[in-house]
């Protein structure tokens, strides 16, 4: 993963960020390794470079994700899972927004709080939280991120509502109490860019080292 974080940011200036990022980084590959890419562009995925050109020259549509289940709902397209609001949006679903129907990178946001960490920023509605993630073509989500949670007594209330032990997070509330700022992060899945910026289908052919569940030992 790829985490920055970002002090006196807020949601939008995440957004901006992260659609800013894919879309340098995607140029810098176009640029750099085009001998690469157009050998996998013969291939592996005959349509990669104009796909690459399309999400580095586009701008990001951004849709909030009640909007985002509306758009799926009335697709037409028999989807293997349920959509609805307060269920998260699976790969077919982020691949169907991203290439059937904006043909282009989607950012959604502002998702459902029960869906969602206790420390991402609680929305006005109080039903939804300031979070977002980046979809892009072949690939669905790329990054995902949110604004934190900057006021102490909301954070604490979360905290309760999802029956977490608060003396297990002191450290954390304490980085709250005392005051702090607005900041943002996400974090940007390195192997996913690398599935995207190539054209290779299967996640585990592009990682480094061999991944297997509950095989982590520090």
């Amino acid at each position: 993963m790829v985490e920055p974080e970002m002090a006196f940011c807020d949601l939008e200036g995440n957004m901006n960020l992260a659609e800013e990022i894919i879309k340098y980084m995607t140029a810098y590959a176009m640029d750099q390794c085009t001998e690469d890419l157009e050998l996998f562009a013969k291939f592996v995925d005959k349509g990669l470079m104009s796909t690459l050109e399309g999400v580095a020259s586009s701008d990001f549509v951004r849709l909030p994700y009640t909007d985002a289940v509306e758009l799926l709902k009335k697709s037409g397209k028999n989807f293997e899972y349920e959509v609805a609001f307060g269920k998260d949006l699976q790969t077919e679903h982020e691949r169907h927004l991203a290439e059937h129907h904006f043909k282009k990178p989607v950012i959604v946001y502002n998702y459902p709080k029960t869906i969602k960490p206790f420390y991402m920023r609680l929305n006005s509605d109080n039903e939804t939280v300031a979070a977002m993630d980046v979809l892009v073509p072949k690939v669905g989500e790329i990054i995902g991120g949110s604004q934190r949670e900057e006021r102490f007594d909301i954070l604490a209330s979360r905290m309760d509502e999802m029956s977490m032990p608060k003396d297990e997070y002191w450290w954390y509330l304490d980085s709250r109490r005392y005051g702090t700022v607005e900041h943002s992060g996400f974090g940007l899945g390195f192997d996913r860019f690398i599935m995207f910026v190539t054209g290779v289908k299967n996640i585990r052919d592009v990682i480094p080292f061999p991944r297997t569940p509950n095989k982590i030992e520090f």
